[in-house]
């Protein structure tokens, strides 16, 4: 039977890779077909839905085998809806796992007895690239925003920022017991202060074109950003012509009507003035957001943040600035300002 189903290497955010390692059960006789089976049971720790996932792959007798259980723990994941409040701690994804193998003698399929691992916790997000390049093979978990610490960020007096919160110490995949959180501080006074970690400097009066949004950052917590960068509203409305035919008498004629729809509003928006870093963090970050809400009036409406097609980072050709542009396109019609 299929043995040693052990964890290899592996982030304790699900959007990274996890492999195990399994060893393939050594037969005897003519083997037409030989795979390994393994099964993950999964659901949301606030969850008693269970999902159980097959990954399998062909393997020669006794042969050590890796798979990735990473996109099942995904998609257990995808269930869960983020609002633009925060809840007490975000859930995670538990886990189990167990392995057999099947295969094909003498014309009738078999399958060997079933091996099992208790599997573990882990969160939501994923790690970066450049940040699995870096590591040795097993990451931990601790802060989970990648904002630039270097520098003060800009909000407003009547504003509220989201912090995510950090763990007081790194955990592996091993020993996630709790999902992390992210606070949410109302913005009270002016000046530089340190508000949920962070530090920010406050405006004493907020502008009609500030905007604060809220995002799920590539590490599975809410955030938030202040910009003031409104430039250009656009919307694509489509309309149809059609003739309402009438029985026509002399003074009585069909006419031609307009039917109109998808009045969604897209602003252009911009991050105005920015360092390296926090360029670099809008780009890899925030442009990569899965779901954002902008406030409009008291209420935080669901948007797309859209990057133009091609987004420029740094220019040393014209000497501009260094800015991002990207556009916000709301999930609702009709006007905001009608709100």
């Amino acid at each position: 039977m299929a043995s040693n189903l052990v964890l290899k290497s592996g982030s304790p955010h699900i959007g990274s890779p996890i492999t195990y390692k399994v060893t393939a059960a050594s037969l005897t006789g003519i083997i037409s077909f030989h795979r390994v089976v393994v099964k993950v049971k999964a659901a949301l720790s606030t969850d008693t839905d269970w999902t159980i996932t097959q990954v399998s792959t062909p393997v020669n007798e006794g042969e050590i085998v890796e798979l990735d259980i990473s996109s099942a723990l995904q998609a257990v994941a995808d269930r869960y809806q983020y609002e633009p409040i925060p809840p007490t701690a975000y859930p995670f994804v538990k886990y189990s796992l167990s392995a057999y193998d099947e295969y094909m003698q003498n014309g009738e399929v078999h399958q060997t007895e079933v091996i099992s691992n208790e599997g573990g916790n882990a969160l939501f997000g994923a790690k970066t690239d450049l940040e699995r390049l870096f590591s040795d093979g097993n990451s931990t978990a601790q802060h989970f925003s990648r904002k630039p610490k270097s520098e003060y960020e800009i909000v407003s007096v009547g504003e509220s920022v989201v912090v995510p919160q950090s763990f007081p110490a790194p955990v592996s995949l091993g020993n996630v017991t709790t999902g992390p959180s992210s606070a949410v501080f109302p913005v009270t006074t002016a000046g530089m202060q340190t508000i949920g970690g962070r530090d920010f400097y406050a405006l004493n009066s907020s502008s009609p074109d500030r905007l604060e949004f809220r995002f799920v950052n590539g590490l599975g917590c809410l955030e938030s950003i202040s910009l003031l960068s409104l430039r250009s509203v656009e919307m694509n409305i489509t309309s149809e012509t059609y003739i309402r035919s009438v029985q026509e008498t002399f003074g009585n004629f069909s006419r031609g009507l307009i039917t109109k729809q998808n009045d969604y509003e897209t602003w252009k928006l911009s991050s105005g003035p920015v360092s390296p870093a926090m360029q670099a963090w809008f780009l890899h970050e925030f442009l990569m957001t899965s779901a954002a809400w902008i406030k409009v009036g008291t209420v935080f409406i669901p948007c797309h943040i859209v990057p133009e097609e091609t987004v420029t980072g740094v220019n040393r050709a014209d000497g501009s600035m260094r800015e991002v542009h990207f556009s916000v396109q709301f999930d609702i019609n009709g006007s905001p300002e009608f709100s």
